[in-house]
């Protein structure tokens, strides 16, 4: 096992058992989204983790700020064998990318029917939502896939839903989604949306935590056409 992977599997474990340790916490599979989802994206394997607990103090929260998402930690996980790939760090204009198209489907899963409202300020929010892409695991090294190979890969998340005022997480979902082409994010400065159906399930994901948490009808996104 390669020293990134143990690295990767190391911060999950963590992630998990900090949310294990309260005997509130219950763990949910995320129900399959109605949110229309290529093929690309169709495996996964997500969990949310509601902390009961907060429910009380949480139950009439409406304003969520979503903070930037943390894209600095980010592992990249190359195949067996494979070197070191400085070309995968995200440059300021693709951050400014990420960060704007993560933002919007947020924003359209979280605001769909007024479940939440977003708001532009972490001071006037009852929620803030946390996300840190944690890893990406590409099939096949640059060199290979520049050689039409495999283009397919993984993308790892954990987000937290925390409460604005004592910043105690009341909800956390770990996410990790396949697709066809992993390279896409590696070249969002051309505008490629092929990550944005990822981008909007974990949306989807954290909506349908916060609304159990509040004990509110937790039917998942279902896009508007």
């Amino acid at each position: 096992m390669s020293t990134k992977l143990r690295t990767v599997l190391l911060v999950l474990l963590i992630t998990i058992g900090g949310c294990a340790q309260f005997d509130e916490w219950t763990s949910v599979l995320a129900r399959p989204s109605k949110t229309a989802e290529p093929a690309e994206v169709a495996t996964r394997a997500d969990a949310i983790y509601v902390n009961s607990a907060a429910t009380v103090a949480a139950r009439d929260f409406r304003n969520i700020y979503i903070a930037p998402v943390n894209l600095a930690n980010m592992q990249i996980i190359q195949p067996e064998g494979g070197s070191a790939d400085i070309e995968w760090w995200v440059t300021d204009t693709e951050d400014q990318i990420l960060q704007k198209a993560i933002a919007d489907e947020f924003t359209a899963a979280l605001g769909y029917e007024s479940a939440f409202y977003l708001v532009a300020t972490q001071e006037a929010a009852q929620i803030v939502v946390n996300t840190a892409v944690v890893a990406i695991h590409p099939n096949v090294t640059r060199a290979a896939s520049a050689a039409h190979a495999s283009l397919g890969g993984a993308i790892t998340v954990s987000i937290a839903l925390a409460n604005a005022v004592s910043g105690e997480v009341m909800v956390r979902v770990v996410d990790t989604r396949s697709i066809d082409d992993v390279w896409a994010f590696n070249q969002v400065d051309y505008g490629d949306t092929a990550f944005n159906p990822i981008f909007r399930a974990w949306g989807d994901s954290i909506r349908v935590g916060m609304l159990q948490l509040q004990g509110r009808p937790t039917d998942v996104l279902a896009t508007k056409q």
